[in-house]
């Protein structure tokens, strides 16, 4: 992974769940996850390229404030001069988030795929009731104005060829991958998520779709007989 390929898988994790300490000089990068094998994928590609300073530590199932926590692990990245370089390209004056022109156009394959494991999910409607009538690919934008989101939106077009829409959750809004864009979509991450996630890139299809490959298809009914079996 060259810097550039870097600068797009980072941004990917911190457009997504990850986070960049406040500061001054020195800032820190941190994100957790439920699923280790994501935070290990994490830590495996950057010892590959980096000399980031980096540990993985383990959060107990817990209350709090009448709350069960799952069980959770974080990745941190030592403070170091990269994450304050980038700071305010992802972050304003008063620690909101934003997304600067630029960083936009850093985020990569790789980086989309992590930003889709930490923050994004597929909702099967209907699926309890055994009968799946749509299919939902959407990524958590809670945190960006609709402003942002439309430039996310036209991002995702213009770099990925993704069809996509913005709805509304609340008085925020997040982004709908359209069924045009399942299989491009799924095509360019597939490669980087880890095999605890998979369960994200199951669409439901009884029948094979006339626009899903049949490397797509096969994967499609394992996930399918996996998720039966775990039922």
């Amino acid at each position: 992974m060259n810097s550039s390929e870097l600068r797009g898988f980072l941004t990917g994790l911190i457009l997504g769940d990850g986070s960049i300490d406040g500061g001054v000089t020195r800032r820190a990068f941190r994100i957790k996850s439920i699923h280790p094998d994501f935070l290990q994928f994490i830590q495996r590609e950057l010892e590959q390229c980096s000399n980031f300073n980096m540990h993985i530590r383990y959060y107990p199932k817990q209350a709090s404030r009448g709350c069960i926590h799952s069980p959770y692990e974080e990745l941190t990245i030592a403070a170091h001069p990269y994450f304050a370089k980038k700071y305010h390209h992802f972050y304003d004056d008063y620690r909101n988030r934003i997304i600067s022109k630029e960083a936009l156009q850093w985020v990569n394959g790789i980086g989309l795929a992590a930003w889709y494991m930490s923050d994004g999910y597929m909702c099967l409607v209907g699926k309890t009731k055994e009968r799946i009538r749509d299919r939902r690919l959407e990524i958590c934008t809670d945190r960006y104005s609709e402003e942002t989101v439309d430039k996310i939106i036209l991002m995702f077009r213009e770099k990925f060829g993704l069809s996509c829409s913005k709805f509304r959750r609340g008085l925020r809004f997040r982004v709908r991958i359209l069924k045009q864009s399942y299989g491009d979509f799924y095509r360019i991450v597939s490669p980087y998520v880890v095999p605890s996630m998979r369960y994200k890139l199951y669409f439901g299809y009884e029948k094979q779709p006339e626009w899903m490959d049949e490397t797509m298809w096969v994967e499609q009914k394992r996930l399918q007989s996996a998720m039966t079996l775990t039922a």
